[in-house]
């Protein structure tokens, strides 16, 4: 009996690890990773930024290329790079809530802690835009029983990924990036990116250019979700 009991304790932590650590896991929060259908249309998202070098480069390409995309900003680099936040709103694209500080312990803390640390981050960007962002993406898609209380407490919407392009990973070659990235694209993914790397411009035109070869549009996830970005 106590070999079953220890089977079954071993196989409920992994079930309970499992569910944090998987964004899609709806575990303790519901994410949005996909839009079911077949129309051509898909979200890139960035993570982490903004970066004063290469969330510029970004925009442009994004621009060049008559694309859209999400940005879920650290509140504090939004405050120490406030034309950037200004100018991802003003050419079109959505901003969303990715915590004031994206520290590795910020999802040990309590419920309380948690919804003040979002709190702050989305008053700082409504205090540069006038948005009072909806949007949230726990940092490393990490979700737990506080992060979950904490976000329905505040009423966001959390969005998570269907396309992780693993871009974080050191040393892997933009080719190889955009490769993983293709074999995983369907109607209706959200691709995962970050725009606090190096190459991150290289990357994102190899991917504008796959999109468009493939009749792909990129769009902001709140218009692929049909869904409210902001408060009212």
């Amino acid at each position: 009996m106590g070999w079953l009991i220890a089977i079954v304790l071993v196989a409920l932590v992994g079930w309970l690890v499992w569910g944090s650590a998987s964004i899609d896991s709806g575990l303790y929060l519901k994410a949005l990773c996909r839009k079911t259908g077949d129309e051509r249309r898909v979200a890139i998202t960035f993570d982490d930024g903004p970066d004063p070098v290469m969330t510029p480069r970004l925009l442009e390409l994004l621009g060049r290329y008559g694309a859209k995309a999400t940005f879920f900003v650290v509140g504090a680099k939004a405050v120490e790079h406030p034309d950037l936040v200004r100018r991802i709103v003003a050419e079109g694209h959505t901003l969303g809530n990715h915590t004031l500080h994206h520290r590795g312990l910020d999802p040990l803390r309590s419920t309380a802690a948690i919804a003040a640390d979002l709190a702050y981050a989305r008053e700082q960007v409504e205090a540069l835009t006038g948005r009072r962002m909806k949007l949230f993406r726990p940092p490393y898609g990490v979700t737990n029983p506080m992060i979950g209380r904490a976000v329905r407490r505040m009423g966001l919407t959390t969005i998570g990924w269907s396309v992780r392009s693993f871009d974080t990973v050191v040393a892997t070659p933009r080719e190889e990036v955009l490769a993983r990235i293709t074999r995983r694209l369907h109607p209706g993914a959200v691709i995962l990116l970050h725009d606090r790397l190096p190459e991150a411009d290289c990357l994102l035109e190899m991917l504008l250019q796959k999109l468009e070869n493939e009749n792909y549009t990129a769009v902001t996830v709140d218009s692929l979700f049909e869904i409210e970005a902001y408060e009212n």
